[in-house]
């Protein structure tokens, strides 16, 4: 067959996934213009009661939940306004030292947020290359309803073991005991007109997407025509946000996004990390030194051991490299060395290649680590390099521990 035909196919064949990822693009958008997420930042920020620990929890509940459906980055944007806030405050009642913590809250929750669902992270786009490159077994079944199935109990376990860490290691000792006046820095309880259309907006993104996950998977009619269906939805998705006119309110009218709202700006300190980030990745990828440190990692996986500690090691690997290296160059390597890593030991290979896309976006030790640590530690004046450092080992060691016993025992039971 001609190879043109042959990608053409390929491309038909997931044409969903793929305006699966392209919708999740505007989704973020959406969220920004109508001001979604800052609704929910003021009602998660008046449920802490302005207790400390409980302020942390909570600011790893919103990371995590927006960063599920749109970028870290921007999760982290965010939260940047209301974080210096907060940080100012607990200055204000003489508590030093909360800095990096509430730094490292959203930051956590972000990260983990990623692992949420199929299009929090831009790994996973790289996962279903993999998967499909491969032609591993069971990778028609992975979807994004079932994704939810297995990623929402571990994003639970991880949301309280970062707690663990932010509340129980690196809260410092003056802040016990005080407690914040919310209502000065909450803004309005609820949303407006716009806010409640983007919701809804949202709410029909992801009911398409479940009911087409669920009809794909039981109606065989159904999965062959859902290129059109889905193009079709895409399509409306699009119109409802660029051409139809939203409910008018006090600071906006017209439709919820215009095409000059997909460039947004960031803060000028953070930006210079995030370029420093690059250029740093930029000469590690010139030298080849990542591939050398990958192709090291991945000898160090050959040989006989138990398919536990092969998961464990595995994922350890990608963690601390991602550390250090874009994730994005050890990903598309890892891939390759867990598929033939699991079939040299007998292990199906999809759980751990999908072990290695959930890990990749496990890096909360350093600011080097993604562009949203980046932004976190460039923004946020007085964060401690060494706290972040600390703080980050544990929960990666924790958060390793906890993919491991998970997804070794629940993505078989899933997808075999």
């Amino acid at each position: 067959m001609d190879p043109l035909t042959d990608i053409t196919a390929y491309l038909w064949h997931r044409l969903p996934l793929i305006l699966l990822f392209v919708c999740g693009y505007f989704v973020y958008q959406l969220f920004a213009a109508a001001g979604v997420t800052a609704v929910c930042v003021n009602r998660t920020l008046r449920m802490s009661r302005g207790r400390p620990a409980l302020l942390l929890l909570h600011v790893i509940v919103v990371s995590a939940a927006l960063s599920a459906f749109i970028p870290n980055a921007i999760t982290v944007l965010t939260l940047l306004p209301l974080l210096k806030r907060l940080d100012r405050e607990f200055r204000h009642k003489g508590v030093d030292g909360m800095t990096t913590v509430l730094m490292c809250a959203a930051v956590y929750g972000a990260a983990i947020g990623g692992m949420g669902s199929m299009i929090g992270s831009p790994a996973n786009a790289v996962l279903f290359a993999a998967l499909d490159l491969f032609q591993v077994a069971g990778r028609d079944r992975v979807t994004f309803f079932n994704w939810f199935a297995w990623s929402l109990p571990l994003v639970i376990a991880f949301v309280l073991a970062a707690w663990f860490v932010v509340a129980g290691l690196g809260l410092p000792r003056s802040a016990r005991g005080v407690t914040l006046d919310i209502r000065g820095l909450a803004g309005k309880r609820g949303g407006g007109p716009r806010q409640r259309y983007g919701v809804r907006l949202f709410w029909f993104y992801m009911g398409y997407w479940v009911l087409e996950a669920v009809l794909s998977k039981n109606v065989p009619a159904f999965a062959s025509a859902s290129p059109v269906v889905s193009l079709g939805f895409a399509a409306v998705f699009l119109a409802l946000l660029f051409l139809r006119d939203a409910p008018a309110s006090d600071e906006a009218a017209g439709p919820l996004l215009a095409p000059g709202d997909l460039i947004k700006s960031v803060p000028r300190r953070g930006l210079v990390f995030v370029l420093v980030l690059a250029a740093l990745f930029a000469a590690v990828h010139w030298t080849g030194l990542d591939e050398r440190v990958v192709a090291l990692a991945g000898q160090l996986l050959q040989g006989q051991m138990h398919p536990l500690l092969l998961f464990l090691l595995t994922i350890l690997a990608v963690i601390f490299l991602t550390e250090v290296l874009s994730n994005t160059a050890v990903v598309a390597a890892f891939f390759t060395i867990a598929y033939y890593a699991a079939l040299g030991h007998g292990m199906d290979p999809l759980p751990l290649m999908m072990g290695v896309g959930v890990a990749s976006t496990c890096a909360f030790m350093t600011p080097v680590a993604t562009p949203a640590n980046a932004l976190a530690f460039g923004e946020m004046k007085g964060a401690s390099l060494r706290v972040m450092i600390t703080l980050g080992l544990v929960l990666n060691i924790l958060g390793a521990l906890l993919m491991t016993g998970w997804l070794s025992w629940v993505l078989p039971r899933i997808y075999s």
